[in-house]
């Protein structure tokens, strides 16, 4: 654990906005324009340096899914070995619900020869509510990967970075955030969360979790391809977290 601990000390030397981009002056007027939305995003996406940018989608039905998700967590399986102790997963949208990795990753190496078939798994039977907030509250042209990620009581997830560059990529979604959660960024101190947080994240950044309470911790996590109104929920959210950072309402 030495790893881990050497992180979060480093990452109490910044607070979680303190590096972001200065938001520039050419993308006023984003709403009225389709093309200037796209570039827009986009420039969010990959130019922000915005480590996490909390999204303006709503959970109205949370208490239902984390029901839902506290009766299918017990078939979740262990995630990337045991270098990160207690941290396990189930698909709910994918090749499977035991297919918790991208389809190309090495444990699945010969299964298959091209992408397979993403689809509701066995266990979306049991989540008709999580079920039913994804297709109504998402408009994405497709889903991939939809994971509950579940981290254990004295859980770790050690230092690891997703990507090879800085992007806002894959959506994290806090279905549980107990007390003794800490998500920790590089460069970005730690996350903010609250239950209900639906956020991007950029995984081209270092960034570990450990959970030093007593309650597990359930996060899902969804990858797809966005739609236009994703988009927009993107430029939005962006500029809410300015106008946050105006009158101060987040650290930076």
């Amino acid at each position: 654990m030495e790893k881990i601990e050497k992180f979060f000390i480093a990452c109490k030397k910044h607070t979680h906005y303190q590096n972001i981009s200065p938001k520039p002056d050419n993308f006023q007027g984003w709403q009225d324009s389709e093309e200037l939305t796209w570039k827009y995003a986009r420039w969010i996406q990959k130019h922000s340096n915005v480590p996490t940018l909390k999204l303006d989608i709503a959970i109205p039905n949370l208490e239902k899914i984390v029901k839902e998700a506290n009766s299918v967590i017990k078939d979740a399986i262990k995630h990337r070995g045991e270098i990160h102790p207690g941290w396990r997963s189930v698909t709910l949208h994918g090749a499977g619900m035991h297919i918790t990795e991208d389809w190309n990753a090495e444990i699945y190496q010969g299964k298959w020869d091209q992408r397979p078939q993403y689809t509701w798994t066995e266990i979306a039977e049991q989540c008709p509510a999580t079920v039913e907030w994804l297709q109504t509250h998402w408009s994405w042209q497709e889903f991939h990967r939809i994971r509950f990620m579940l981290l254990e009581p004295g859980g770790a997830i050690q230092p690891h970075q997703d990507m090879d560059q800085r992007e806002l990529g894959a959506i994290n979604v806090a279905i549980t955030n107990p007390p003794g959660i800490e998500f920790g960024m590089e460069e970005a101190g730690t996350v903010p969360w609250r239950p209900g947080d639906v956020r991007a994240i950029d995984i081209g950044r270092q960034h570990a979790v450990r959970n030093i309470g007593s309650h597990n911790r359930i996060h899902m996590i969804i990858h797809g391809v966005p739609d236009y109104k994703h988009y927009q929920t993107l430029c939005r959210s962006y500029e809410e977290l300015h106008r946050q950072i105006r009158h101060s309402w987040v650290v930076l």
